[in-house]
Formats: structure tokens, C-alpha cells, sequence
């Protein structure tokens, strides 16, 4: 399957319109949880709320000046990004495997996720720009799905926030949104009252840390339910590759496809605030006493 025949299929377009009334509706779509840093109870009547309320803490450096920098709104780690893309993408350009190596780290550090990824970054060493270009080769190819992946390249959930902030129309695809997509797409399916999971809509979730040792039939993580089940990425590349380009297909074409507030946001926004909506929502995607 390619994208072409992704975004036509009918499950896809099915799915489109019923997300729709869902995107900025009042009441449209509530979801809440209480969520542990900061101990509060969040909320959202709409998946544009989800995005309103956007909360990520990050301390990490001026890539300019060295100095921390601190935030925990969307604009301001939108700000910061913004600065570490165009960073990034000069130095590859530019085939300065420093500088490029400076970037992803920072990248890696806002995000939490720098452990081990430091190392990989590391082991790219002087040929981390042609990476990087090869990367965004076959990620800009218009191939079939199972054909994206490709043994050496990277793909964990600190990977897919540098390819994000490199790439045109990737998104950051971490267990957050990938359990979102999979509540989402499980409650289309009751709705629509499917005997199945569509393979089109298939996301893999995965565990937050704190939840690690936890069985995966109760993390709160885990959109899976009766017979609508969802695999776990569980450090699968080639599984999180698949399901960072079916979510980069479908995003898209939810904004190419729907009217809401979304498409208000300025154009290089749209994609970032739809995701970031997911983000808040997959933080908790079931009930745990």
C-alpha cells in the first residue's frame, strides 16, 4: 500500500468523517485523566482543546548562547524547535557533522529521551549528515508502506523528534500519540460497530517510564479493548516506522480533508498542533484505580 492508496482507502475516509465534528466541536469529543507532573486534573471537550492545553516541561540549552532555556507551553517549545530545525537542517546542508550532532542532542534533550540516543548520535560520528540525507531520501520516496524501513536506520521515540524537525510532514510519533491514535481509532470502530481493527488504522502505543514494569493489559497506555487490539511498539523499528508514516499520511490528510480551527493556525502550525493535541490526549487512554 502506498499513500496514495492509504488516503483513498475507505476506512481511512470513513474515519475522516467521523473525526471531523470531533476536531473543534464543543463537547465533540471529552476526554480526562489526572496527570502526575503537575498533579492536576486535565481535560479536554475537543481535540483543538487537547492542543489549547498542550503541557510539556523541558529545560535544555540556547544552542546560540549555552544558556538553559526553560518552558512548558506549546509556543514555547515551538519557539525553541523552530530555532534547533533551522540549526539542524543548515548543518546537514551545510555537511557540518558537529554542528549537526550539537542539534540532535539538543533535540534529544527537550524531549527527554537523550539515554542511549547519545551513544547512537555518537556512533554516526562524521557520517551523521549523509545519514540524515539518506534518511530524507527514502522517507520523501513514495513507496509501499513496508518498504520504508530499512535495516541501520534509527527509529525510536527520540529518532522521530529529530526526523520531525528535519523532514517536511513528519511527526513526532511517541507511545503518547500512538496510544491516542489507537483510543481514537477504537472508538470509531464501536461507533461504526466494525468486527475489527482496519489494518489502515492500526497504531502501535507505547509505555510511558513510569509504567514499564507494568503488564501491558492495564497500562494506562494501552487503547486495546475487547476485540479492538493494538500492538505495542515494544522497540520495534520497523513496527514504528510503519506507524510513524500511516500517522504522517493520516494527520495530513485529516487537515486536507476537514474544516475546524485547525486550519486557522498558521500553515507550518497545523501539523504540530494536531499532533501535540494527540500528545496530551495519549497520556492516559483508560480508566486505572
Amino acid at each position: 500500500m502506498r499513500k496514495a492508496d492509504y488516503i483513498n482507502s475507505a476506512s481511512v475516509k470513513d474515519f475522516i468523517k467521523w473525526i471531523e465534528p470531533r476536531l473543534d466541536s464543543p463537547n465533540g469529543f471529552y476526554h480526562s485523566y489526572l496527570m502526575k507532573k503537575p498533579a492536576k486534573h486535565w481535560a479536554c471537550d475537543s481535540i483543538y482543546s487537547a492542543y489549547e492545553t498542550y503541557h510539556w516541561p523541558f529545560r535544555s540549552l540556547d544552542p546560540y548562547t549555552g544558556h538553559e532555556l526553560r518552558g512548558s507551553s506549546l509556543e514555547d517549545s515551538a519557539r525553541y524547535l523552530g530555532a534547533l530545525s533551522l540549526g539542524l537542517r543548515n548543518s546537514i546542508e551545510n555537511m557540518d557533522h558537529t554542528a549537526c550532532s550539537k542539534y540532535c542532542l539538543l533535540i534529544l534533550q527537550w524531549g527527554g529521551v537523550r539515554n542511549k540516543n547519545d551513544k547512537r548520535i555518537q556512533q554516526l560520528g562524521s557520517q551523521i549528515c549523509n545519514y540524515f540525507r539518506e534518511v530524507e531520501q527514502i522517507f520523501s520516496s513514495d513507496l509501499l508502506l513496508s518498504d520504508y524501513y530499512r535495516d541501520g536506520i534509527i527509529m525510536n521515540s527520540g529518532f522521530t523528534k529529530i526526523y520531525a524537525l528535519y523532514l517536511e510532514d513528519f511527526i513526532i510519533y511517541d507511545g503518547r500519540v500512538g496510544a491516542a491514535l489507537g483510543f481514537l481509532v477504537r472508538k470509531f470502530c464501536e461507533d461504526m460497530e466494525l468486527n475489527q481493527v482496519p489494518p489502515e488504522l492500526l497504531f502501535a502505543w507505547g509505555r510511558g517510564k513510569e509504567q514499564t514494569y507494568k503488564p501491558g493489559s492495564i497500562n494506562r497506555r494501552n487503547p486495546s479493548k475487547g476485540h479492538y487490539i493494538f500492538p505495542e511498539l515494544l522497540n520495534n523499528p520497523k513496527r514504528h516506522t510503519e506507524s510513524n508514516i500511516k500517522a504522517n499520511w493520516l494527520l495530513k490528510a485529516i487537515l486536507d480533508n476537514t474544516q475546524s480551527k485547525f486550519n486557522k493556525l498558521d500553515q507550518k502550525m497545523q501539523l504540530i498542533a494536531l499532533q501535540s493535541a494527540l500528545f496530551m490526549i495519549g497520556y492516559c487512554v483508560v480508566d486505572i484505580n
